[in-house]
């Protein structure tokens, strides 16, 4: 299969240069390997975007106008004007490799008809889910093309750009913060993580966020939980939206990185707008950890309680529930 997949490849574009080539075929493999392609989607439409939005792959040195313009912090990106790939040369093999995959994961979940990527096709709208499912499967590819798995690992917060307190549990070398929501969002829906990939390409007409809202609104009535699916996203924007400041050269993330709340407010979420700060991200993280939890703790699923609780950010709230699971929880 994996030599029929490079031959659909090369035969959609048979000037294809050998570097992509190689990871184009690695990530459909993939894709396919893992039955993650939609009903009524097919494999060269895939591709064919991929290929579209994704002409060369260039590894930049410190030389480079696009490590001057991104800082030393940003790993890669994927530029939807010229079409080209861009990561760092100074990472180490493995991260270079995952970030290739990563940034044609996006290439391949862009709508065409307006350049946005997956189910974020109005700005931040989902955006976190989006790229924390770019690069759980862009391990994925990693994964399986090295065929070896990469282990559970706990993270102290202070190791990340976040407020001290918390301890990130992922499985992940990369955008840990973001696979720990992910993880509890699989657990809450009763999904796989590979769920998130698929409906990331059901971009047309919104289908895969309305998707996503029946599942999160059939949990919310199973569960009783009281957070609506819009103040979810929106906590979920807002969490990103200060990593993403605290991560790329700007004038606020000095501020952010040292605890301190910025001056300005930002547009998270259409009209919403908030200043952002460590603190607060931590808070949103907390109030929807402590809710999703009491609402599972009430509804008597201790097998969910126990599967989601280790996720849980706060470090006291963590340290309490592992108690009461070995108190009470078999």
């Amino acid at each position: 299969m994996y030599y029929d997949i490079r031959d659909i490849i090369k035969s959609r574009c048979s000037n294809i240069d050998s570097t992509r080539l190689t990871h184009f075929t690695n990530y459909f493999f993939t894709i396919v390997a893992k039955k993650l392609i939609p009903k009524n989607i097919e494999l060269e439409d895939l591709i064919d975007n991929a290929l579209k939005y994704v002409t060369e792959i260039v590894l930049y040195d410190k030389n480079h106008p696009k490590y001057k313009e991104l800082g030393p912090d940003v790993k890669g990106l994927r530029d939807p004007k010229d079409k080209k790939i861009y990561v760092r040369a100074d990472l180490n093999e493995d991260l270079i490799e995952m970030t290739i995959y990563h940034e044609i994961h996006h290439a391949t979940q862009t709508n065409p008809k307006n350049d946005e990527v997956g189910i974020n096709q109005v700005d931040n709208y989902g955006r976190m889910l989006m790229e924390a499912q770019t690069q759980y499967f862009a391990e994925q590819v990693y994964c399986m093309m090295h065929q070896i798995p990469f282990e559970e690992i706990e993270i102290p917060s202070e190791n990340l750009r976040m407020q001290p307190g918390g301890t990130i549990v992922s499985n992940l070398h990369n955008y840990e913060m973001y696979d720990t929501f992910l993880s509890k969002l699989a657990i809450l829906l009763d999904v796989s993580k590979d769920y998130f990939v698929k409906i990331n390409f059901l971009y047309q007409n919104e289908e895969g966020i309305k998707d996503l809202e029946k599942k999160y609104n059939e949990a919310c009535s199973k569960y009783n939980i009281n957070i609506s699916f819009e103040n979810i996203m929106k906590a979920l924007d807002y969490i990103y939206v200060v990593d993403f400041t605290a991560y790329h050269e700007n004038s606020d993330k000095e501020t952010i990185i040292k605890g301190k709340e910025t001056q300005d407010k930002y547009i998270i979420y259409d009209n919403f707008r908030l200043k952002l700060s460590l603190k607060q991200q931590f808070s949103y993280m907390d109030y929807f950890d402590r809710n999703i939890i009491s609402s599972l703790l009430d509804s008597g699923d201790l097998e969910k309680v126990k599967q989601f609780s280790k996720y849980i950010i706060n470090n006291d709230t963590r340290k309490m529930l592992k108690e009461f699971i070995t108190k009470y929880i078999k």
